[in-house]
Formats: structure tokens, C-alpha cells, sequence
């Protein structure tokens, strides 16, 4: 399955939901906003950058998908862009990297819980400590 079917199947689930959601977040009962457009997905729970367009879900799942269905997701709370905790290899740092042209050793903006959280709402990933992985029908 490519990113574009993973992408179709999160704007279905929007569509069936007159494009507006509160996805769930991971851990906990509290949920964020979530607003369908043709360019991606706005979010309630990232203040001033709010916006996530659809090439962060495409790099997501590219990604998911070179590393075997499973990947980090990173920490850009506590690290630089290629330290460990933040490795270009993970889903922050890639996303960082190939969506939002930051370079090594940059400050990242943390996105990485509602990218995980619609992934995982939408029924194409599965949460796991520290990392995203891939359901088999998608990778």
C-alpha cells in the first residue's frame, strides 16, 4: 500500500466525521481538535504552528515503510536534530529535516503527538513506548 492510500484512508475517516474530530490523545482521556482542508489537517494542540500538511503524513509513512513498519518517533523536547534522542532516522527528525528544511544540530517544534495520534485513530499505525508501527496492510 503507498503513502496515498494511508493518506485516503485518513481523509475518509475525516469525511465520515463532516471533517472535524477529537482524536484521542494516546495516553489519557483527553483529546485535541482535528479539522480536515485539501492541504492537510489543522490541530488544536500545537498553538501557534497548528497546521500539519499532508506531506508530514506522506514522510510518516515513507518512512515507517524503509524502516520495516517501525520506527522512533524522537524527542524534540530534550534534543538537537541528529543528537540521539532526536535522529534524522526518527519521525521528528525527519519530518524536521525533509518537511521543515531544519538542519543538524537545529531546535525542532515538537509535533510528533498528533501526527501519532491521528495515525493511529485512523487505523493505520499502532502506538508503542517510543516509537510508530506500521499495521501490515500498509506496509
Amino acid at each position: 500500500m503507498t503513502e496515498i492510500n494511508a493518506l485516503e484512508k485518513i481523509k475518509g475517516e475525516f469525511l465520515e466525521n463532516n471533517n472535524s474530530v477529537d482524536i484521542p490523545l494516546i495516553r489519557g482521556q483527553k483529546t485535541f481538535k482535528a479539522i480536515l482542508n485539501e492541504k492537510g489537517i489543522s490541530v488544536s494542540n500545537l498553538a501557534t504552528q497548528s497546521f500539519l500538511p499532508w506531506e508530514v503524513f506522506e514522510e510518516t509513512i515513507r518512512l515507517l515503510k524503509e524502516q520495516n513498519g517501525c520506527a522512533l518517533k524522537g524527542d524534540a523536547m530534550n534534543y538537537k536534530l541528529g543528537e540521539t534522542g532526536l535522529p534524522i532516522d526518527s519521525i521528528e527528525g525527519r519530518i524536521a529535516f525533509k518537511v521543515y528544511g531544519k538542519q543538524l544540530g537545529q531546535n525542532v517544534f515538537r509535533r510528533i503527538t498528533p501526527i501519532a495520534c491521528i495515525l493511529v485513530w485512523a487505523g493505520i499505525c499502532v502506538n508503542q513506548s517510543g516509537k510508530l508501527v506500521l499495521l501490515k496492510e500498509y506496509q
